[in-house]
């Protein structure tokens, strides 16, 4: 009997808590009538419990009542900032934000089945699930509300440099316009300015070195057809360190994915094979043949790309030289036979570095390349 009483005790002060969790909800929501910045604030701060208890971060209320607070605070801290009112802009950014993010993670938390009595869930006319909603309208008013003031946060955290912060905005706001409740309530953004956006989010996720994030946002933007601000040496530059980092990881599998991935999406880039080409000899320096097709595809799409004439050059003196050092048993006419055929290959492509870029790093290293080629021939006896 004793432990019955005290199984019920612990129900009785669960319900208790969340009675009261859901009461300082209603509590704190009638304050997002205020114009006071300070109350808006300390609401917000004594809501901040609701939205990690069991029993009500599942309710739609707690975050719709989070969502208004701080909506309402960033209202009240722009229409001060107008008048030349000091205010707080850290402030202001994390209420901007925080009203986005509060808002829609209360949007599918309002959209609750219908049931019976008996628990069953009712149908509507074509057979599907009835769905109800209490705060939705409201939600989706807030959001389209601030539309523009999603942007410009975006633009404005990504001119201060505060990169990880922009590229969220950016995020916040692209996902806003292309929402189907934008859409119905007539809301269009045309390709060319969704595009815009998806870079400005992937330029901000570089500059923060998020490349993971950046990759994916750039190459968003190519396929609608952004071809501004050096696009294509952002998407290549974004891959080639996302690859390092995979590399540096020696997790070599993802670094192959990655690239798979960018010629799936882009496979007439010589650039890309290049960089593949150069994981295939980090990752086995004796499988020089498949790297050496990798910077052979990359001239062959893109005919003027001097790094990979400078790779493809290079990778022929390394199988030159594997074969030197793999077999200590040769003599200089076996070594001659073996390696002048890979020579003759060589040459040619790094005397077009110096052709294509006289003045560039890679021409240098050739240079230094071929005359290494010119004294192993000499000794070699090689004319």
């Amino acid at each position: 009997m004793k432990k019955l009483f005290l199984l019920l005790a612990g129900v009785t002060m669960m319900a208790s808590s969340a009675m009261a969790q859901l009461s300082l909800v209603k509590e704190v929501e009638k304050v997002a009538g205020s114009n006071d910045v300070k109350e808006l604030a300390s609401a917000l701060d004594k809501i901040q419990p609701a939205l990690t208890n069991a029993e009500t971060m599942n309710n739609a209320q707690t975050w719709f009542a989070a969502g208004k607070l701080s909506f309402k605070l960033f209202d009240q801290l722009q229409g001060m900032k107008s008048v030349n009112q000091s205010v707080d802009d850290a402030l202001m950014t994390q209420a901007l934000n925080n009203g986005f993010n509060y808002m829609m993670k209360a949007l599918p938390l309002d959209s609750v089945k219908e049931t019976n009595k008996d628990g069953s869930l009712k149908l509507d006319k074509s057979g599907l699930p009835k769905i109800k909603t209490k705060y939705s309208k409201e939600i989706v008013q807030a959001l389209l509300g601030h539309l523009d003031d999603a942007g410009k946060l975006a633009d404005g955290l990504r001119l201060a440099e505060d990169y990880a912060g922009a590229a969220k905005a950016y995020d916040t706001f692209c996902n806003l316009v292309t929402s189907p409740f934008a859409k119905a309530q007539n809301i269009n953004y045309p390709d060319s300015t969704i595009s815009e956006i998806k870079f400005l989010e992937g330029f901000s996720y570089f500059f923060a070195k998020d490349y993971a994030n950046a990759l994916p946002q750039l190459t968003a933007a190519k396929k609608l057809g952004y071809t501004e601000n050096q696009i294509d040496e952002f998407v290549i530059e974004t891959l080639q360190n996302l690859v390092q980092e995979r590399v540096n990881a020696q997790d070599f599998a993802s670094a192959y994915q990655y690239l798979n991935e960018a010629i799936a999406n882009d496979p007439t880039n010589g650039r890309i094979y290049d960089v593949e080409g150069r994981v295939c000899e980090i990752e086995n320096e004796k499988d020089v043949d498949r790297a050496i097709s990798y910077y052979k595809k990359a001239i062959e799409l893109n005919p003027d790309f001097t790094q990979a004439f400078y790779d493809l050059g290079r990778a022929y003196c390394l199988k030159a030289q594997n074969i030197i050092n793999d077999n200590p048993e040769m003599n200089n006419a076996q070594i001659k036979d073996a390696v002048e055929p890979i020579y003759k290959e060589a040459l040619p492509l790094l005397e077009k570095v110096s052709t294509l870029e006289p003045d560039g790093e890679n021409a240098k290293q050739a240079k230094r390349l071929i005359e290494d080629i010119d004294y192993k021939k000499e000794v070699l006896g090689i004319k």
